[in-house]
Order: structure tokens, then sequence, then C-alpha cells
């Protein structure tokens, strides 16, 4: 992410390109949404002139809802509850132990949750808790290293 967006506002736009990324890309979504490439591209783009454009909440939904993965929702429940979003930072061999860290997590609980041979929904629960941090700090380094959608 470029050093001008704020932590919440890299939040919200690696959130759109995970969930864009997670239907099949800028055209599919677009579709989805029914709505034009280039007004998608902008929620999605880091560009210092786009940086203040994000997607309506209804769009961001219906976006959610067509790739099975909270990715928006997510990102806007952090920052309503105030919680400051985990950020990759620069790529340093320090962001990337912490990356690991973080998969670690997700199959450390799945090991946890099948060790018996039945997960309940209070395991898939404790799985869905590491795996959508996993997903967003990978969504954010995938943006990073994209630049845009």
């Amino acid at each position: 992410m470029r050093a001008y967006l704020s932590q919440s506002d890299a939040l919200l736009k690696s959130a759109t390109v995970a969930a864009v990324d997670a239907v099949g890309g800028i055209s599919r979504a677009s579709e989805l949404l029914g709505m034009g490439t280039s007004a998608l591209t902008k929620y999605c783009s880091t560009a210092e002139e786009w940086s203040k454009n994000f997607i309506r909440v209804d769009l961001a939904v219906a976006l959610d809802r067509a790739t099975g993965h909270p990715f928006l929702t997510t990102a806007m429940n952090q920052l309503v509850a105030d919680q400051a979003p985990v950020s990759v930072g620069e790529i340093t061999a320090t962001a990337i132990l912490k990356l690991d860290g973080v998969l670690d997590d997700v199959v450390r609980s799945i090991a946890v949750a099948i060790e018996d041979g039945h997960m309940d929904a209070a395991e898939r629960h404790e799985v869905r808790s590491r795996i959508v941090p996993a997903m967003q700090f990978l969504a954010r380094l995938d943006a990073m290293m994209a630049g845009a959608c």
C-alpha cells in the first residue's frame, strides 16, 4: 500500500481487492454488481487520486455474498469495533515471519479440530477465526505486490 493511505483506508482497499479477486477479477465482479469496471477499479486503486473512493456498503455486501466470504464486512467490522488492522508493513523478514505465524495458527487450529475425526460448530468457528485474519493478511500482501486490482 502507498504511504499516503491510512491503515483504515488500506484495510478497506485490500479487502475490496481480495473480494474482487475471489470472484474472478474486475470483469466478473463488475458483471455481478452491475457496474462499470472503471468504477470498481477505482474502489480497488491505491493511487492518490482514488485513495478516498471506496465501495458502497450495498455493493460490499453483494460482493461478500458472491465470494461466500466476508472480506469487506469483516474489514468494516474491525473499523467499527475500532480494532487496529494488522498491517503487513514493508516486505521484510519480520513481515514474512509474521505471515508464517498467522498461517501456522490456521494449520494448528485445523489440526486440533480434526483430531477426533469430527469438526463441531465451535471448532469450525475457531478455524474461521484463524482463517479470516490470514486471508486479510494475504490480501494486503497481494495488493501490495499488485499495486492495484
